[in-house]
């Protein structure tokens, strides 16, 4: 009898595991797309985006005594999901902070009335802590990051709060890490598998690639990266050079006539220092016979530039001052900007700034990487109403 009722209870125990198990699953697939009415948005490049009453109108939103509190901003970011399964993804669309500027302070979203949220591009940078430096990745399958639009009315939507003043600095910051790449993606070589080219070095050997780096730092030591690819029978080379100095070569070995292999990848990385904000890059591909080819992959380059505003707006970050300390950032000619901490792409914060003179002062801790954005209202940007 005792047997019979611990055998009862362990099958009750797991018919009451499994029991919650299923709910808890089926609860994690219930999407926050199957309730409600959802307006398709799509961004494709970092910044600020703006939507106002004519948009919510365009999209088809009925905006008959529509509640601020109630619209919601749903979506992801951008960069494309981790290819190992075992890896973190979120399973379902994550509300976004925004903000919304209520001209009468009504808490009617009317004519005059517009929201704020930080939109990504598809593709991304990640720091490479070997490195030390900044890498990018290209969306391989969408050109667009897609966000989604709803009202609500059961409960007030998620906006972005100013974080909190923090006091005594102990490091002043006037620079920061600032990035750019070239990539092409052109021509995949075999049909196959998930690695494009650009510019082909066939009948034109040499082609030549401007970035601009506005306030770079004179002498500051930068570091590119160039990537390539041959295809040839005999040994062939890539020779570097930036602003008409020779940084170095990519050596490329030969590829046998009827090897497996279609060509041979090859690359550069290399440091340089520069006093201009204008970098010309310059590849040319020598080959051993007429019949070798030549590809770009990408050119990316990692650089510092000051603090200091040309434009409406502009993403910064720092990687030198970390530490167990608090920085002030000093942001020239930034007197009219506001800043939004964008560590957290779906979480913005306002950063509490001072003004002295035409500059611009915030204080931060420096104990993980931050991203910000310093922006004015002529930098907005509008995204690309999809509707329903």
């Amino acid at each position: 009898m005792i047997r019979k009722f611990a055998i009862m209870k362990k099958c009750f125990l797991l018919f009451l595991f499994k029991t919650i198990f299923s709910l808890s699953f089926l609860a994690q697939n219930i999407s926050v797309l199957s309730e409600g009415n959802w307006y398709n948005i799509t961004t494709s490049e970092n910044g600020i985006y703006k939507l106002d009453y004519s948009n919510f109108e365009a999209l088809g939103i009925n905006t008959s005594n529509l509640q601020t509190n109630a619209i919601k901003l749903y979506g992801n970011g951008g960069g494309m999901l981790p290819k190992l399964n075992s890896d973190f993804r979120r399973s379902d669309l994550t509300e976004n902070a925004i903000k919304v500027y209520d001209l009468n302070s009504n808490g009617l979203f009317e004519d005059g009335d517009y929201i704020l949220f930080y939109g990504m591009s598809p593709n991304i940078w990640r720091f490479n802590e070997t490195t030390n430096l900044f890498e990018h990745e290209i969306h391989l399958f969408s050109d667009e990051v897609s966000y989604f639009l709803t009202i609500d009315n059961k409960s007030s939507g998620k906006r972005i709060t100013q974080k909190n003043p923090i006091q005594n600095p102990t490091k002043n910051i006037t620079s920061f890490n600032s990035y750019s790449y070239h990539e092409e993606e052109l021509e995949n070589l075999i049909q196959s598998g998930n690695r494009w080219f650009g510019e082909r070095f066939e009948y034109q050997n040499t082609y030549e690639f401007n970035f601009l780096f506005p306030n770079i730092i004179d002498n500051v030591e930068s570091f590119i990266t160039i990537n390539t690819a041959a295809r040839s029978v005999n040994p062939s080379v890539f020779n570097a050079a930036l602003n008409g100095i020779n940084i170095g070569s990519i050596n490329t070995s030969s590829v046998a006539a009827f090897g497996y292999e279609y060509a041979k990848s090859g690359s550069l990385n290399t440091s340089f220092v520069s006093d201009s904000d204008n970098l010309n890059v310059q590849l040319t591909f020598v080959k051993q016979e007429n019949t070798a080819l030549g590809w770009l992959d990408d050119i990316v380059i990692n650089t510092r530039s000051s603090l200091r505003l040309i434009g409406n707006y502009f993403n910064f970050r720092d990687i030198d001052q970390l530490g167990n300390e608090i920085g002030q950032y000093r942001i020239e000619n930034g007197a009219n900007l506001e800043v939004w901490d964008i560590t957290e792409p779906i979480n913005p914060h306002k950063l509490a700034l001072s003004v002295i003179g035409t500059d611009l002062f915030f204080n931060d801790s420096l104990n993980i990487l931050h991203e910000y954005i310093a922006f004015n209202s002529a930098a907005y940007l509008t995204p690309n109403l999809k509707g329903v």
